[in-house]
C-alpha cells in the first residue's frame, strides 16, 4: 500500500471516554500529525470544525444522555456544507445495533469502525480512505464548488487514465448529468452500468430519470426491483413513495415509508415524511406517534424545529376523537411538553399563536373549557397585536385552528388577509380554497385537489396553456368549484399577459368573472376575485386601445 504522509494533517477526535480520546490521539501524535485536537463536548465540535478545516475526523457515536450524538453532528457538517468533501470521517463506536448503523451510514462516513478494535484496523482503513481522497482529489473539489461541467471533464480524465475507482467517477458522472437536466447522457451511463455487482445505483438512477419524466410506472418497478434486491438500500424507499405521491397513491407512500423505518427508525428526514403523509391519509394514531418520535429525535439535531411540536399537538387535536377521557389527558401531557419547549425556545409570535390555539382545541377535546378559553383568548390578542409579522403558513394553521375551534368568522378574517396579500401565489391559493364549504363527497374532493395541484405545478414550470387545459377540465367536473374557478381565472389572465395573441384566453376569463359575480364580501375568495377582475379590466382596456 502506497504511503500516506500525515505531517500536514490536522485531526480532530470526538469521543466522550477519555481513555479512548487518548488513545486517538496518541495515534495521531505518532504518525507526526500536524495537530490533533480533542473534544468530549458534541456542542463544541461544529463550531471547531467552522474555525478549523479538519482533514481527519474520527468521530464517536454516543456521547453521552442527552447530548447529540455523533450521527446528528455529521449530518450537521454534510448538510450546511461545513466540511468539505476531502475530510475523512470515521464514526468510531461500541454501540452495533442496526438501526443505529444505518442511521449513521445515511450520512455517509468513509468508514465505520465497531469498538473494540485494533490500531492496525484503523490505520489500515485511514490509509485506504486517504489514498482515494488523493486520487479523487480534483473531483471532490469542482463537486464542493459546485461546477457540474467541470467534475464531468474531469470524471472522463479520470477514466480514461486509471481503473481505480471507476464505479465512483460513473456514479457521479452520471449524478452530474442528471442535475444538469441531461437525461440521455446520465441514462446512458445507468443503463451501462445497471447489472454490475454493487451498481444499485444506477437502477436507482433510471427510476429517478423516468420518475422525472413522468414515466411514473417504468420509474416504481425500477425502484421496486432495487429493494426487492437490497432492502436495507434506503433512499430507495423515499424514491419510491416520490413516485407514489405523483400518482396520488398516498396511502401507498405512507406503506412504504414505514417498511424502510422498520429497518432504519432514528432517520428524522423520513420520519417526518411519514408523519405527514399520516396525517394526510387521516391516520391519527400513526401521525400522532411518529410527530411524538420525530419531536424526541430531531431536538439535538438539525431537524430541532417549531413545526415538530405543532405538527404533533395539530395530530393529536384529530386523533383525540378516538381516545378515552383518561387517554386524551395522558396524551394532552405529553403535547403541552413539547409545545412548552418550543415557546421557550422559538421565540417568534407566529408559533406562541398557533401553540395558544393548539393548546384551546386540546383543552376542548378534554372538556376543560375553561382553560380552553384562556388559551383561545391569549391567542386572539397576539394575533391582534402582531397581524403583520406573521408568515403566510402560519396564517393558513392558524385559520385551521379557528375552524376546529368553530371560530369560522376569525378563521375567515385571517383567509380574507391572506387573499388580499398574496392573490397571485396560486400555491398558497389552493391552500386557502381548501376551506370551501361547498358540499361534495370525499372521492370528488379528493379528484379536485388532484386537479388543482396538476394546474399549480404546471403554472409554476410556466406551461399555461397545458395548466388551462387541466383546469378546464377539472371546472367540467366541479363547476361550482370556487378554487377551480379562481385558479383558472388567474392563469388565462398570466396566458394572456404573456402573449396577448391569446385573446380566447381573455374571453374566457369574462366568462369566468361572470361565474364569480356573485361572490359576497364575507367570502375569503372575495378579495382575490376583486383583484384579479380588477387586472382583467386593465388587460381589456389595453386590448382596446
Amino acid at each position: 500500500m502506497a504511503a500516506v504522509d500525515y505531517s500536514n494533517k490536522r485531526f480532530l477526535i470526538v469521543d466522550n471516554v477519555k481513555p479512548s480520546r487518548d488513545t486517538l490521539k496518541h495515534l495521531a501524535q505518532s504518525l507526526n500529525a500536524a495537530r490533533a485536537d480533542t473534544s468530549h463536548h458534541p456542542r463544541h465540535v461544529v463550531s471547531m470544525c467552522k474555525n478549523m478545516d479538519y482533514d481527519i475526523i474520527l468521530l464517536g457515536y454516543d456521547l453521552g444522555e442527552g447530548q447529540r450524538n455523533g450521527q446528528q453532528i455529521l449530518e450537521e457538517l454534510r448538510v450546511n456544507d461545513i466540511i468539505s468533501r476531502q475530510c475523512i470521517v470515521i464514526i468510531v463506536t461500541a454501540e452495533v445495533s442496526q438501526a443505529m448503523v444505518l442511521a449513521a451510514l445515511e450520512h455517509k462516513p468513509d468508514e465505520y469502525l465497531s469498538k473494540p478494535f485494533a490500531m492496525s484496523e484503523l490505520l489500515k482503513r485511514l490509509h485506504r480512505c486517504f489514498l482515494k481522497k488523493r486520487a479523487m482529489a480534483n473531483i471532490y473539489t469542482a463537486l464542493d464548488n459546485e461546477e457540474p461541467e467541470k467534475v464531468i471533464e474531469l470524471c472522463e480524465l479520470t477514466l480514461r487514465s486509471s481503473l481505480s475507482y471507476r464505479s465512483e467517477c460513473l456514479g457521479i458522472k452520471a449524478r452530474q448529468h442528471f442535475e444538469l437536466g441531461q437525461y440521455e447522457e446520465a441514462k446512458e451511463i445507468y443503463q451501462a452500468q445497471q447489472n454490475s455487482p454493487n451498481c444499485q445505483w444506477a437502477t436507482i438512477g433510471l427510476g429517478k430519470i423516468a420518475l422525472m419524466e413522468d414515466e411514473l410506472d417504468v420509474a416504481e418497478q425500477y425502484f421496486k426491483a432495487v429493494i426487492e434486491e437490497s432492502p436495507r438500500y434506503l433512499s430507495t424507499y423515499d424514491w419510491l413513495a416520490k413516485t407514489y405521491q405523483k400518482q396520488h397513491q398516498y396511502e401507498k407512500a405512507e406503506e412504504i415509508l414505514e417498511r424502510a423505518l422498520l429497518i432504519s427508525p432514528r432517520s428524522v428526514g423520513r420520519l417526518k415524511e411519514y408523519a405527514d403523509l399520516c396525517l394526510e391519509n387521516e391516520h391519527f394514531d400513526k401521525a400522532t406517534d411518529a410527530y411524538q418520535k420525530t419531536n424526541d429525535l430531531a431536538y439535538h439535531s438539525i431537524h430541532h424545529k417549531p413545526e415538530n411540536a405543532l405538527k404533533l399537538a395539530r395530530s393529536l387535536v384529530e386523533y383525540s376523537s378516538e381516545l378515552e377521557p383518561h387517554d386524551i389527558k395522558k396524551m394532552n401531557t405529553k403535547a403541552f411538553k413539547a409545545l412548552a419547549v418550543m415557546n421557550r425556545e422559538f421565540t417568534k409570535s407566529e408559533f406562541k399563536i398557533q401553540s395558544h390555539l393548539l393548546s384551546a382545541c386540546l383543552f376542548t377535546n378534554s372538556k376543560e373549557q375553561t382553560s380552553a378559553r384562556d388559551m383561545l383568548q391569549k391567542a386572539e390578542t397576539l394575533l391582534e397585536e402582531k397581524l403583520e409579522e406573521i408568515s403566510p403558513d402560519s396564517m393558513v394553521e392558524i385559520a385551521k385552528s379557528f375552524v376546529k375551534l368553530n371560530k369560522k368568522d376569525k378563521a375567515q378574517s385571517v383567509l380574507a388577509v391572506l387573499s388580499q396579500q398574496y392573490p397571485e401565489d396560486l400555491e398558497l391559493m389552493n391552500e386557502v380554497d381548501k376551506f370551501s364549504d361547498v358540499p361534495m363527497n370525499k372521492d370528488d374532493k379528493e379528484e379536485a385537489q388532484k386537479a388543482l395541484e396538476v394546474g399549480v405545478s404546471l403554472y409554476k414550470e410556466k406551461n399555461y396553456s397545458l395548466a388551462i387545459e387541466k383546469l378546464n377540465d377539472a371546472f367540467k367536473l366541479f363547476p361550482t368549484h370556487q378554487g377551480i374557478k379562481l385558479n383558472l381565472l388567474q392563469v388565462l389572465l398570466v396566458s394572456y399577459e404573456t402573449n396577448p395573441g391569446n385573446t380566447a384566453h381573455l374571453q374566457q376569463a369574462e366568462i369566468i368573472i361572470d361565474a364569480l359575480d356573485d361572490l359576497s364580501e364575507g367570502d375569503s375568495a372575495y378579495i382575490r376575485f376583486e383583484k384579479l377582475k380588477e387586472k382583467y379590466n386593465q388587460l381589456y382596456e389595453q386590448m382596446m386601445e
